[in-house]
């Protein structure tokens, strides 16, 4: 060691900052290495290594220190020096041997070799070259403390421990936090800590104190409590919504209770534009139907007014005809008031009789497309009455039912005669129903109306919504 005397001023202060670098690095390792989880044998003993080799890193350093202070001035006697220096390497012998047999590695065997490399007899040995051999002995403990250190930080990463279980959970974008009965919190993650200091302005110490004021609403100025299917959402100034759900967690027969918080923010927003779409659609439904109704009424007054009229025009002729007689003079027999009130009542009760099946079916037409909805007929009614008749309410229930639930407004009616009977086919351009058809009055009345006559009533929903009628001919189905 006597050599270093003779190097420059520099050069022996950085080989103190070496010592240093290596003391640093290898309590680092130390610290690590004790943080590891789980705590098998194995490992205890590379503890004890560890600690062996931060002790043979301090002996080198008091070695270097009496070199640089001279033997007279030491504060550990050179005796002394000597046998630390002995203690070091039997120390790290066997625990760098244990840890071979029990650990299988053979690695420690170059801390042996570099222990014994900083023993008395290598110096009166190696003479002059110990000099450099303990710099490389100093370099080689660096290195190994920095290698031992990124090690042990690899392995806290990949394993499981209060510290990885903490940055894991810190690595959530839910909200999370652990607590016992009584709200005192276990354990919560940084998302959690930062939707307090949003919502209530702070962090809490107890977790309940602070599910209770968003029970009560007590949360900041821009934040707003809401409820969806039955959990809290906080509306934050942000933007954001957040979903908070309480449960309680049974562990070993003890109870703990756990409070989330889960981003819903996209759920939120298109629950809110299906709400605003739905009272939209109520809204044009329920004016829908009092247009149907306004239909039905405008109707109704059509018919009673077309009655109105032929009973003016009936009883207008009879009295015209009446009063020409009275003035002309003529003696009013029985046989003149006879021809005058025969077929009254039929004429009269002629102008209250339903009208033609086609004549309904352009009334139809023109009804609905007075609230823009067309209507497009390809083909013709079945010449018997009874059939068309059929054909015309078949084709306004399926038509209101186009337009009160569909929202069509294009509607094509398709009538075909086949040697088979009579085909009937609807289609709308409305909106497909979302699930299956439950059939009510409408349908249910229409098969009703067609199985007497030995017909069948089809519906299909996708790809297009399609009513098909099939009613067969025969003199047995009249």
């Amino acid at each position: 060691m006597a050599k270093m005397l003779a190097w420059p001023e520099i050069v022996r202060g950085m080989i103190t900052l070496l010592l240093t670098f290596c003391v640093v690095a290898q309590a680092l390792a130390l610290v690590l290495s004790h943080y590891r989880h789980p705590r098998s044998r194995i490992r205890k003993l590379e503890n004890l290594l560890e600690l062996c080799a931060l002790f043979q890193i301090f002996v080198c350093t008091l070695l270097h220190g009496q070199m640089l202070l001279d033997y007279e001035l030491s504060l550990i006697a050179p005796t002394e020096a000597i046998l630390l220096r002995y203690v070091a390497f039997i120390l790290t012998a066997l625990l760098a041997i244990a840890v071979m047999v029990v650990g299988k590695q053979p690695w420690p065997l170059s801390m042996i070799i570099a222990s014994g490399l900083t023993l008395p007899v290598m110096e009166s040995i190696l003479g002059n070259a110990f000099a450099f051999i303990y710099v490389a002995v100093m370099f080689f403990w660096l290195l190994r403390g920095v290698h031992i250190c990124l090690l042990r930080t690899r392995e806290i990463r990949t394993s499981l421990s209060v510290l990885s279980v903490k940055n894991a959970i810190d690595t959530l974008h839910s909200g999370v936090l652990f607590g016992e009965t009584d709200g005192f919190i276990l354990l919560h993650n940084r998302q959690m800590q930062r939707l307090m200091l949003s919502i209530s302005g702070g962090v809490r110490r107890n977790g309940w104190v602070f599910y209770e004021q968003l029970s009560n609403g007590d949360v900041q100025p821009g934040c707003r409590i809401a409820e969806l299917e039955g959990q809290l959402v906080c509306l934050l100034d942000d933007g954001t919504a957040w979903m908070f759900t309480k449960s309680d967690l049974n562990i070993k027969g003890k109870t703990y209770v756990q409070l989330t918080a889960s981003d819903i923010t996209q759920r939120w927003d298109l629950t809110a534009r299906l709400q605003l779409q739905e009272d939209l659609l109520k809204q044009r439904s329920d004016e829908l139907n009092k247009t149907i109704a306004n239909l039905q009424n405008l109707s109704r007054q059509r018919e009673t007014q077309k009655a109105k009229m032929r009973a003016h025009d009936i009883l207008g002729q009879r009295l015209t005809l009446l009063l020409r007689t009275i003035r002309s003079e003529e003696t009013l027999g029985y046989d003149v008031l006879q021809a005058l009130s025969q077929g009254l009542m039929d004429d009269l009760k002629t102008g209250q009789r339903a009208p033609r099946p086609l004549d309904e079916l352009v009334g139809l037409k023109q009804a609905f497309l007075s609230i823009g909805v067309t209507i497009l007929i390809d083909g013709a009614l079945p010449e018997e009455e009874t059939k068309g008749r059929l054909f015309v309410d078949i084709i306004r229930e399926s038509v209101t039912n186009a337009v009160r639930h569909g929202f069509a407004t294009n509607i094509t009616v398709s009538m075909e005669h086949t040697s088979g009977g009579h085909k009937l086919v609807i289609t709308n351009d409305g909106r497909l129903p979302t699930g299956p058809i439950s059939e009510g009055g409408g349908i249910g009345g229409m098969r009703n109306k067609v199985e007497p006559h030995g017909g069948t009533v089809d519906v299909i929903t996708h790809p297009q919504f399609v009513l098909a009628v099939d009613l067969p001919g025969g003199e047995m189905y009249v």
